[in-house]
C-alpha cells in the first residue's frame, strides 16, 4: 500500500500533464483543417500549445523526481547494508575477547574465593565475570533481532498448538525450578514463520518465569481463537508481579526496563524483539498489566502477510 501511494506521487505530474496534452490536441484538431481560423480557434491552438508545454514540463519534472527517489532509496540500501555488516562483524568480533573476559575472570574469582584476604578483591572479578554474561546474553539477543527482518520471513501455514507446544516442553526444567506450569487451551491454525513464531513465545513464556510471583506459583494459560477475518489471537497470561497498565507500551522498547538488574536480571530486548516478529508477520503484540495480579500478552495475527 505505502509503496503503491510513492509510486502514485512519482508518476502523478507526468500522468496529469499527459491528460491536459492529450485534452487539448482534441480540442485543436478539428479547426486544424480551415485555412482561417477565427479567434476562438486561435484561442483554442494556444490553449493546446500551453497544454504540451505543461506535457513537456511535468514529463520532466516527473522524471528528474524519480530519478532522485531512486538515488535515495539506493544510498539509504547502502547505508542498511553498511550498518548490516557491521553489526555482524561487531557480534562476531566481539564475542571472542568476551569469552576470554569470562574464562578468566572464572579462574581468577576461583583463586580469589580461596587465597584472597580481602573479600572485596573477590566480589570485583564476581562483578566483573557477571557483567561479561549479560554482555553475551545481550549479543545473543541482539543477534536474534538483527535477524528479524523481512528477508528472513518464510511464512506458512501450521498448527500454533504444536510449535507452543513444543516451546513450554523446551523451558521444563525453568517451570519445574520455579514450581510453574502452562495451561495450553484450544489454539487456532495460524499463517506465519514458523521459526520467529516459536522465538516468540519462547519470549514471553521466559518472560512470565522471570517475573513470576515470589508468594504463589506461576500458572501460565495460553489459549487463543480465529477471528472473523480468518486471522488469529494468541492470548498468554500469567499471575505474575505484572505491572502498572500505562506502562504497556514501555516494556516493548529496546533496553528498557521497569525493574532494576539486581533484581531481575535481563537485557532489556526480549520484548521488543517479540514485537517486531508479530509486525515481521503483519500482526501486533500488545500487552495489558495489573500490578500484583499478572499480566497478559495478545498476539493478534491476520490470514495474509501485510505489507510493510
Amino acid at each position: 500500500m505505502k509503496q503503491a501511494g510513492q509510486a502514485l506521487n512519482r508518476f502523478a505530474p507526468i500522468l496529469v500533464g499527459a491528460a491536459v496534452g492529450v485534452l487539448g490536441l482534441l480540442l485543436v484538431l478539428p479547426f486544424l483543417s480551415r485555412p482561417l481560423p477565427g479567434l476562438a480557434e486561435i484561442m483554442l491552438i494556444g490553449l493546446g500549445a500551453v497544454a504540451l508545454i505543461g506535457l513537456a514540463w511535468s514529463a520532466g519534472h516527473g522524471l528528474r523526481l524519480a530519478a532522485r527517489t531512486r538515488a535515495e532509496a539506493d544510498a539509504l540500501r547502502r547505508r542498511v547494508e553498511d550498518v548490516e555488516i557491521f553489526a555482524v562483524a561487531a557480534r562476531h568480533d566481539m564475542r571472542e575477547p568476551l569469552r576470554k573476559i569470562i574464562t578468566f575472570g572464572e579462574r581468577l574469582n576461583d583463586g580469589l574465593g580461596a587465597v584472597a584476604s580481602d573479600p572485596q578483591l573477590a566480589r570485583y572479578a564476581e562483578r566483573m565475570s557477571d557483567a561479561a554474561e549479560r554482555m553475551r546474553g545481550m549479543l545473543d539477543e541482539l543477534t536474534i533481532w538483527s535477524r528479524v527482518n523481512d528477508d528472513n520471513t518464510r511464512p506458512d501455514v501450521f498448527a500454533a498448538q504444536m510449535v507452543i507446544a513444543d516451546v513450554v516442553t523446551a523451558a521444563a526444567d525453568a517451570l519445574a525450578a520455579c514450581g510453574g506450569r502452562v495451561d495450553i487451551g484450544s489454539l487456532p491454525d495460524v499463517r506465519a514463520d514458523r521459526v520467529q513464531f516459536g522465538i516468540l513465545f519462547e519470549i514471553l513464556l521466559a518472560n512470565a518465569i522471570q517475573y513470576a510471583a515470589p508468594d504463589r506459583p506461576l500458572v501460565v494459560s495460553i489459549e487463543g481463537e480465529q477471528t472473523a477475518d480468518g486471522g488469529a489471537r494468541i492470548r498468554v497470561a500469567d499471575n505474575g508481579i505484572g505491572f502498572a497498565d500505562n506502562q504497556a507500551e514501555r516494556i516493548f522498547l529496546p533496553f528498557e526496563r521497569l525493574h532494576g538488574r539486581d533484581a531481575y536480571p535481563g537485557t532489556g530486548i526480549g520484548l521488543a524483539t517479540a514485537r517486531k516478529i508479530a509486525q515481521r508477520q503483519g500482526g501486533q503484540l500488545v500487552a495489558r498489566g495489573d500490578l500484583g495480579i499478572g499480566a497478559v500478552f495478545t498476539l493478534i495475527l491476520p490470514r495474509q502477510k501485510a505489507s510493510l
